[in-house]
């Protein structure tokens, strides 16, 4: 018998396009608790708790007695998320027990087994042997420090460069954050620039940057615009000079007044704009793609009407030779980023992190792009999150979507299973390497 196209993919290594996974100093120094392995699914709980007062806590402390009594209740009314069953996939695979209240004192014991006196090698052994990632892309570094192979390991993480709360320039606290990071004064439109450059250049001789990454979603929307320099140093010199007004300052984390800038919104956007104009074109010149933020934010209550992949378009027109990897499938855009990604030759759409956010959608999202979008430019898995374990459970759900959908196809006749093996390979894997350079 031939096989089958679900053992094909469950057998699959993966391309991990988005990571937040911890350092192995921090996976190793993590206390160890059965809540450590929520990830997402936390958001879950909180939408499940219901409106709470200002300051109100929606679970009790960790150390109080009706902690784990009021999280699994909190539980109980989500664990059929897709986040909750990623959780509870992970430590019945991984930890050999299910994700119950009776078992909350042994996956804690377990999960420091699990750690052991080896972290290092547990790391590794979940990501690349149990979670089957060949590569994964770590969001984000702006340090070169960041990049050390104590944190990460060379053999299969590599990373993109962000700097988000650049680009999303609020205050002039902001530009004294970057002089302390890059050691330099900035007293100019033009110094704040030279220091972005050599920050990013400093990066990228580490050799293991392989792309940029735009975030801003959770601060503003992606209509970016092209101002003039003018435009930008005009906002520049006004958010340099605002007056400091000593009897309503809050404390900046260096303990100095915190100088809050005075302009709008609108009145930051061409200073923002130029930034990131710039930004994109350093990676043009470098001939490295662009990841973005679309769709979903992670949390509760995010400002969701600046996620919509439609606001991109001019950039994507603007910009004809520069790679986009649109991320998270756009959710709750998913069509108008497939309709995106037929239409682009520049974008490539990116089912990170959505296998797990809404498992049932993304397999009706993947079954109409891969109507419509030539399968080269589909990225099929990043998981997003910041647990090792996680990063395991979050696999097993794109890789039995993935199937899902290959094996739909092959029973209605739109392909055949060597075709659906070719496109496994490339979502999984290929369109991923090759998009990063790592081939």
């Amino acid at each position: 018998m031939p096989e089958s196209i679900h053992d094909f993919v469950m057998e699959h290594l993966l391309f991990d396009a988005h990571e937040h996974v911890s350092s192995v100093p921090d996976y190793a120094k993590q206390e160890p608790h059965f809540s450590a392995l929520l990830s997402y699914a936390n958001a879950d709980l909180v939408t499940a708790r219901g409106p709470v007062g200002v300051g109100e806590r929606v679970l009790p402390a960790m150390d109080d007695a009706g902690y784990t009594s009021a999280f699994f209740e909190l539980w109980r009314r989500s664990r059929a998320t897709g986040y909750c069953r990623a959780t509870e996939r992970a430590c019945r695979d991984l930890l050999g027990l299910e994700f119950r209240e009776e078992n909350a004192d042994a996956i804690t014991k377990a999960f420091a087994k699990f750690v052991g006196d080896d972290p290092r090698a547990s790391y590794c052994m979940v990501l690349q042997e149990k979670a089957g990632v060949a590569w994964g892309i770590k969001d984000s570094i702006h340090t070169p420090e960041a990049t050390s192979d104590e944190l990460y390991p060379e053999e299969f993480i590599r990373f993109n460069y962000r700097d988000d709360s650049l680009l999303c320039i609020l205050s002039r606290d902001d530009v004294g954050e970057r002089e302390r990071w890059w050691q330099r004064s900035i007293h100019s439109l033009d110094d704040l620039i030279d220091g972005l450059m050599q920050s990013i250049s400093d990066c990228l001789a580490t050799d293991k940057v392989t792309s940029f990454k735009i975030g801003v979603a959770y601060r503003r929307g992606l209509d970016f615009k092209d101002p003039t320099k003018h435009e930008a140093e005009r906002a520049f010199n006004r958010l340099m000079s605002v007056d400091v007004d000593t009897t309503l300052q809050a404390s900046s984390a260096a303990g100095l007044p915190s100088r809050q800038s005075r302009l709008s919104a609108k009145e930051l956007r061409p200073l923002q704009d130029y930034i990131t104009q710039r930004y994109i074109r350093r990676a043009a010149d470098e001939d490295l793609p662009i990841q973005v933020h679309t769709g979903y934010l992670a949390g509760n209550t995010g400002v969701l009407n600046n996620i919509n992949p439609m606001q991109l378009v001019p950039t994507l027109m603007r910009y004809p030779r520069v790679r986009f990897d649109l991320f998270h499938a756009g959710w709750p855009y998913q069509h108008e980023m497939g309709t995106i990604g037929k239409n682009f030759p520049n974008a490539w759409i990116n089912l990170c992190w959505a296998w797990t956010m809404n498992p049932a959608t993304m397999e009706h999202t993947l079954d109409a792009w891969l109507d419509g979008v030539p399968h080269c430019k589909i990225f099929g898995f990043g998981s997003d999150t910041h647990s090792p374990l996680m990063v395991y459970g979050y696999a097993v759900q794109a890789r039995e979507g993935i199937a899902r959908v290959l094996q739909r196809k092959i029973d209605r006749g739109d392909i055949d299973l060597p075709l659906a093996k070719d496109i496994a390979h490339c979502i999984m894997l290929e369109n991923g390497v090759h998009f990063h350079g790592l081939g």
